[in-house]
């Protein structure tokens, strides 16, 4: 019994000092000044952009930032923390510029002239152009912007779409990105002239149509072809002589024109205005401009289409 007793006190004792154990607070604060960069930065990112930083501090409320290249000083400035904030991110403009292209450095300074640094890989941009505006589809929401794509291979500002622009809709302009309004270009003090300035006026056509839309952001010029789409080819009634009209069907937002004819074997390709300096081909599923004839293999009725919806060229070449 008196052995029973011992060892009763002994858990109790051992369990009492456990409880308070567990009561206690234990803190263990790291005192030392630290400034990093959080992995989840990016490792590359074209010029033009915005670069977005996240950083992890500790017992600091200002450091500095710069981004270097090849020893020089692209950028610097300083970051301030406020409310004790130990996680956050900044956001630095990174110019378009060509000589920023290539490998950098992300770097920090704090305390005692410590330093560390993350590199980092600027690349060439790839330029952007949108169309917004109440007489085409997209309306004048910049997030909802249609995108043009280049159209000359020597040239990184100069931009094409097709587009169907009415006269109602207060026009439209150009946007060089689909977030807001920033750097957008309207119309100049001459007709086919651009201004890059959002508070310039808008882009008007005098006549609802299907138009080739240009632009060039450089030369600050633009361009308003309006547009007949046809079908030729020594598989259709005209052979390669003589077009076959297409219809457009729809309005703003559309991009399709149809028509049903008869083909006998041979080749087909697309073009505009009757003429040759804007035709189409290739596949059904892959429509390029100046891309290779269509072949058809079946003599019979055709429902054919042509899909011009950017950056998503089409055709239905359907036999009834």
């Amino acid at each position: 019994m008196r052995n029973l007793n011992r060892i009763l006190s002994v858990v109790f004792i051992a369990t009492v000092f456990l409880l308070f154990s567990a009561c206690k607070k234990v803190s263990h604060e790291i005192s030392d000044e630290i400034v990093s960069i959080n992995e989840s930065t990016v490792a590359s990112i074209q010029v033009g952009k915005k670069l977005n930083v996240g950083f992890i501090t500790n017992n600091v409320s200002t450091f500095e930032f710069s981004i270097v290249k090849d020893g020089t000083v692209l950028l610097q400035e300083n970051v301030t923390l406020t409310d004790g904030k130990k996680i956050t991110t900044q956001q630095f403009d990174i110019p378009l510029d060509q000589t920023w292209v290539g490998p950098a450095l992300l770097m920090v300074k704090y305390g005692a002239n410590i330093q560390k640094s993350k590199p980092i890989i600027f690349e060439e941009s790839n330029p952007e152009m949108y169309i917004v505006g109440g007489s085409v589809g997209a309306g004048w929401e910049p997030t909802l912007a249609t995108p043009l794509a280049l159209y000359d291979e020597d040239s990184k500002a100069k931009f094409e779409t097709f587009e169907y622009i009415t006269v109602a809709g207060d026009g439209f302009k150009f946007l060089p990105t689909n977030i807001d309004w920033t750097n957008a270009y309207g119309k100049g003090a001459a007709v086919g002239t651009l201004e890059q300035d959002e508070d310039a006026g808008n882009i008007t056509v005098t006549q609802d149509g299907f138009y080739r839309v240009r632009m060039d952001a450089e030369g600050l010029t633009y361009e308003l072809l309006p547009l007949t789409m046809g079908v030729i080819g020594d598989a259709t009634p005209g052979e390669w002589d003589n077009d076959t009209d297409m219809t457009f069907i729809g309005g703003k937002g559309s991009y399709t024109w149809q028509v049903t004819l008869n083909l006998v074997p041979g080749k087909i390709k697309f073009r505009a205005n009757d003429d040759w300096a804007i035709n189409f081909g290739g596949t059904a599923d892959d429509i390029t401009p100046g891309g290779a004839d269509i072949v058809i293999t079946t003599a019979g009725t055709y429902n054919l289409e042509l899909d011009l919806t950017p950056g998503a060229y089409k055709a239905v070449i359907q036999k009834q």
